[in-house]
């Protein structure tokens, strides 16, 4: 299918690396002009000559969403790099205590009620706050347009909650929820907003998590399709059998993002190996 991207601007924030990485690869392979985002330099930009090295356009913004003043930066960087951004990726996101040099396992995974609100903070400030900022600074000019995409990264966290995560699994339950009411208020301008949800990628990060849980629950293994295996079957069940990966959801950014998805707004959209449990 020929998704009509050649020549449309994209930034994808926390694309550095992951998940983010892979949207930008694909949007740039389908002909947009992107524009990574990450809070290493030199990763960030490792990534943006990457995608220059192979014929794209493609610059690189860096800056912690988290904070007001490098959110209002990033977005008047992207627009002058390209003139403007019409497809918005809200990829960026964490949670407070995997974000701090001195994590570790017990912390991070803390009990809800020692989850300090600070942390609480930081989480929806890199999350939700982060995503109202640049969609506030960069969605007017994308009305003026006539026409624009809006894609927000979600969690299955979000709607099917675990024991831990205390502040990160509300932050994404918000950011679903937002989607929705900005999709109506932005109806008839062109502009559509939709929710991508993935389920368990296996990034890099994600699977050297596994690995670590693995050798914790005593299993004896170090082979990544083995410890794959048993925990998508006993662990975190699910129909695939495998966990996901940055393609998956990429692949369905680049079709939301792309004028064929013009039908399709104000939806969440689950990319999971039917990993949820829920049937919407």
């Amino acid at each position: 299918m020929e998704l009509e991207l050649k020549g449309k601007r994209a930034l994808v924030t926390g694309s550095s690396s992951g998940i983010g990485a892979a949207i930008a690869r694909l949007l740039s392979a389908e002909g947009a002009k992107v524009i990574i985002h990450g809070r290493d330099a030199a990763k960030t930009r490792a990534v943006a000559q990457k995608l220059i090295d192979a014929g794209a356009e493609a610059g690189f913004v860096t800056g912690e969403l988290s904070r007001e003043e490098d959110c209002a930066e990033v977005a008047k960087r992207a627009v002058e790099f390209f003139g403007g951004v019409d497809i918005l990726v809200n990829n960026a996101g964490g949670m407070a205590a995997a974000n701090r040099p001195d994590t570790t396992a017990e912390s991070f995974n803390r009990p809800w009620l020692q989850t300090p609100w600070d942390d609480w903070r930081w989480t929806y400030e890199q999350n939700v706050g982060s995503s109202v900022r640049l969609i506030q600074a960069l969605a007017p000019a994308m009305i003026e347009r006539g026409w624009g995409r809006i894609i927000n990264i979600s969690s299955a966290s979000a709607t099917q909650t675990e024991a831990d995560l205390a502040d990160y699994q509300p932050a994404k339950a918000a950011i679903t929820n937002m989607t929705t009411g900005l999709a109506k208020s932005l109806a008839g301008t062109g502009v559509t907003v939709n929710t991508v949800t993935p389920g368990t990628i296996a990034t890099e990060g994600v699977r050297n998590g596994f690995v670590e849980w693995a050798r914790q629950l005593g299993w004896e293994t170090q082979d990544w399709s083995e410890i794959e295996r048993r925990f998508t079957s006993e662990v975190i069940p699910q129909p695939t059998k495998h966990f996901g990966r940055p393609e998956d959801i990429a692949r369905m950014v680049a079709f939301i993002a792309s004028p064929q998805a013009s039908y399709m707004t104000g939806s969440n959209y689950r990319v999971d190996g039917g990993q949820c449990r829920s049937i919407n």
